[in-house]
């Protein structure tokens, strides 16, 4: 019984990315997930006690995926280049799953209460935190709290300039490539902040 109920969640996680993928973050809903997976609304809503619980799974999937992006990436020993490496890791990444980026990015703006399940928290922070070695390493002089600062600063300057890439002033309008532009803004960044060890 229990395969059966694991399959079917499955296949609802499987059919919501797709129809995500393929029509777009606002087009998913009980009904149109119901249409896409044969499945009945009633069925989602045992598997899921809320379309948040859904949207959720399926942005934890678009957080483990991003994550096994960034630990594929080849480090060296300089941690400048790492770092312009994983910003540029990043930027493919949300402009190649820009649907999938949106939905998440979008949920977490508007569901700032919403109550993650402790393995989405354990991924979230892994991601976060994931360029902090080459980040402290790049500013050793800087005091302790100031590096948490302005990598608290970074973070959330790069997540409000993903809702960039993923716009559609971006896709349609732009002569710079979302990467070019997430390259430039972090080394923009790293250059001001290196500012920052000589006050």
């Amino acid at each position: 019984m229990q395969n059966i109920r694991d399959e079917i969640h499955k296949k609802l996680l499987k059919a919501g990315r797709a129809l995500v993928c393929e029509k777009g973050a606002d087009f998913l809903t009980a009904r149109k997930l119901s249409e896409a997976s044969g499945c009945s609304i009633g069925t989602i809503y045992n598997q899921f006690s809320s379309m948040d619980d859904f949207v959720a799974e399926q942005n934890e999937q678009t957080l483990k995926e991003l994550l096994k992006d960034m630990s594929d990436v080849q480090f060296g020993d300089d941690s400048y280049k790492n770092l312009n490496c994983l910003a540029n890791v990043f930027a493919k990444f949300v402009l190649e799953n820009r649907q999938l980026w949106f939905l998440l990015y979008n949920f977490h703006f508007k569901n700032g209460e919403y109550n993650f399940s402790r393995n989405y928290k354990k991924i979230l922070v892994k991601v976060v935190n994931f360029a902090n070695r080459d980040f402290y390493n790049l500013f050793s002089k800087l005091d302790r709290q100031r590096k948490k600062t302005m990598r608290q600063v970074l973070l959330l300057a790069l997540s409000g300039l993903s809702a960039v890439l993923i716009s559609e002033l971006m896709q349609k309008k732009s002569t710079i490539s979302g990467q070019d532009l997430v390259q430039i803004f972090l080394n923009v960044f790293l250059a001001g902040t290196s500012v920052l060890e000589d006050i």
